[in-house]
């Protein structure tokens, strides 16, 4: 056991961390980019295009599924505020305050 010090600073503890984080873009590339020097080009291109129109697709579907959840969220806001306003035409508040 050490006395504590006044002066010295006690250094940073250091971990043996490997980050588990999995990048599918990065991946994807570093592969086209292998089979790129294996293979000639025109083979490399074709796989490209296909794995190009599949990622176009996807974000197709995504900005259709983000304007229909945005839909929903107006509709919804829409009917609470028209539930509100009859609520409030209709019921007494007197009873409650």
């Amino acid at each position: 056991m050490r006395l504590p010090t006044l002066f010295k600073q006690q250094k940073n503890k250091t971990y043996n961390y490997t980050p588990r984080y999995y990048d599918e873009r990065k991946e994807r590339l570093e592969n086209l980019m292998q089979r790129k020097e294996v293979k000639d080009d025109e083979d490399y291109f074709k796989g490209y295009r296909r794995k190009s129109y599949r990622e176009d697709w996807k974000t197709i579907r995504k900005k259709g599924a983000d304007k229909d959840a945005r839909l929903r969220l107006y509709v919804i806001v829409i009917l609470l505020l028209m539930f509100t306003l009859v609520a409030l035409r209709y019921v007494n508040l007197d009873k409650f305050f």
